[in-house]
């Protein structure tokens, strides 16, 4: 039986892996890179992680945890340090409160990734082939359980340019955000 150490560094396994970006930008704010890989970000108006997807991971998954002074946190894909903010991003999603609404945005600049307030919001997003020059895709969790009423919800959505994406930024809809992000490659 293989040691449980060898099984967690050994990157032939399948499984996920966390991801540490080559650099970070944290625009209006701060930020930095934990030694395991996370990101902390303070204040900012954007966080952009460079160099997370490769050819090594075909999906990725996004655990992030943060407070906005807006209700949507968004993403955009980037390459060589810079956002791609064409119109291609397609969105959907349910937003359950006491009630069930729609939510749906088409030919923006970003996707809506899910949403925060000023309470503590905690979303779950798997991004599909962002670094294969194909269409990338996305499905996301969230809740926010200290907002009034306590959303939850779900966000799907496609981006529909055939590029090779190696980052991406992620955005409040207005103002500020402070909270971690962490990126696992999930091997094969």
């Amino acid at each position: 039986m293989a040691k449980l150490s060898n099984i967690l560094t050994d990157r032939t396994s399948p499984g996920l892996r966390l991801i540490t970006p080559t650099s970070i930008a944290a625009t209006g704010g701060s930020g930095s890179i934990s030694a395991n890989g996370t990101v902390s970000f303070t204040s900012a108006s954007a966080i952009s992680l460079n160099d997370v997807f490769s050819a090594t991971y075909k999906n990725y998954l996004f655990l992030i945890r943060t407070t906005a002074s807006a209700d949507n946190i968004k993403i955009r894909m980037r390459v060589s340090a810079t956002d791609d903010t064409s119109a291609n991003y397609h969105n959907l999603g349910l937003r359950i409160t006491t009630t069930v609404d729609r939510v749906a945005s088409y030919a923006q600049t970003s996707y809506r990734i899910g949403e925060a307030s000023t309470g503590k919001g905690a979303i779950q997003a798997v991004i599909y082939g962002p670094f294969l020059a194909a269409v990338t895709q996305f499905n996301g969790l969230i809740t926010n359980g200290f907002q009034s009423p306590m959303e939850n919800g779900f966000h799907c959505g496609t981006h529909n340019v055939a590029t090779s994406y190696t980052g991406c930024t992620l955005i409040p809809e207005s103002g500020t955000m402070t909270g971690t992000v962490s990126v696992y490659g999930y091997k094969d």
